[in-house]
């Protein structure tokens, strides 16, 4: 979370981010230190380990192991007072090992509830990781009540923004007529072959629109291919991964976003839009469901139903001008809520209140 990271020095905290060591190259920080700790793993998220995999279960050791050692000498060399754990686990535990009870906080931010807390055994120490938490923070409303339902103790929802940084040139032109963008994992749970179904039906209805989808996943080649062989490749572009810069700039030129997720708490993509004024098409899951009506963002729509998304589409099309007005009301009342600023006001409140 730089952004986070960044809001905090702004305000006179002294920020250093302990994470594991991975290959690439590492950005420098101005506003804060990074930590990197060496373990036996590499760039593999910690929620596609499987605990079936003797491998797998050897690299988790790893990173615990040697985590917790680098925390505990964080702590001794810099004389750290508060520690914020992003993820109940890896990050909850090792504060949980390396702090005494109610002297670190953890943001809970979806995987680590979602995935490893209804896990035999790795679920009960989750639990009790959120219980000795002297506060408890999630990135949703739904997942917030989760974390008080698992821990029996308070959550307060504390959402996640990300600053979009300058945009950068597009390495893909954009076509003529309305643009939309999907900016995700091409998995299954992000929807990625719901938004490319939904904008076949689209185009098949005449419409003079495009869809720009930036993001790689194990759906990459299926999705290629179910584009080609509907002859739509030059208004369907599959452009894998992109940096920061390159998505701020489509977000920047592009008409609506479309979030078409199976399962979801309020992915970071939903704040950046708002950052950039970008109208946004949701699926009824999570949060996003419940901040749609609440704040009078266009209607939300049902999962997994690519006729619906489709349809949804096709109304942003056909009255652009009337869904972008109440975009822009809806717009106001939620930057109000996805403000780092205001994040992080919100967490030094908490740790400086008894």
């Amino acid at each position: 979370m730089p952004g986070f990271a960044s809001a905090l020095s702004r305000r006179g905290c002294h920020v250093t981010v302990l994470t594991p060591d991975k290959a690439g190259p590492k950005d420098n920080c101005d506003d804060y230190q990074v930590r990197w700790f060496r373990w036996a793993g590499g760039s593999k998220p910690l929620v596609d380990f499987s605990l079936r995999s003797p491998n797998d279960l050897r690299l988790i050791a790893s990173l615990l192991r040697s985590g917790e050692r680098a925390l505990r000498a964080l702590i001794k060399e810099e004389r750290i007072e508060a520690i914020l754990a992003l993820w109940a686990l890896p990050a909850g535990y090792l504060a949980w090992r390396a702090c005494p009870p109610r002297s670190y906080s953890v943001w809970a931010l979806g995987s680590d509830i979602h995935t490893w807390a209804r896990r035999p055994i790795v679920g009960s120490l989750v639990r009790r990781v959120l219980r000795d938490a002297h506060h408890r923070f999630a990135d949703g409303i739904e997942l917030g009540k989760e974390v008080e339902s698992i821990s029996g103790r308070d959550c307060a929802f504390m959402p996640t923004t990300r600053k979009l940084p300058t945009a950068a040139p597009l390495p893909h032109p954009l076509k003529k007529g309305i643009n939309f963008l999907f900016v995700g994992r091409l998995e299954a749970v992000k929807g990625a072959d719901v938004i490319v179904d939904a904008m076949l039906e689209v185009l098949e209805s005449g419409a003079d629109a495009s869809l720009v989808m930036c993001g790689a996943g194990s759906m990459q080649a299926a999705l290629e291919a179910r584009v080609n062989a509907a002859g739509k490749g030059d208004r369907i572009a599959l452009l894998s991964s992109q940096p920061a810069a390159v998505i701020a700039a489509y977000m920047a030129r592009c008409d609506c976003l479309v979030v078409p997720s199976r399962n979801e708490s309020i992915p970071i993509v939903f704040s950046e839009a708002l950052q950039a004024a970008l109208p946004m098409l949701v699926t009824d899951v999570g949060d996003m469901g419940e901040l749609a009506r609440r704040h009078g963002l266009a209607a939300p729509i049902p999962p997994a139903d690519a006729g619906a998304l489709a349809a949804a589409m096709q109304r942003f099309i056909a009255d652009r001008d009337a869904q972008v007005s109440a975009y822009r009301k809806a717009r106001t009342e939620l930057l109000q809520i996805f403000d780092v600023d205001a994040t992080a006001d919100l967490y030094l409140a908490a740790i400086e209140s008894k």
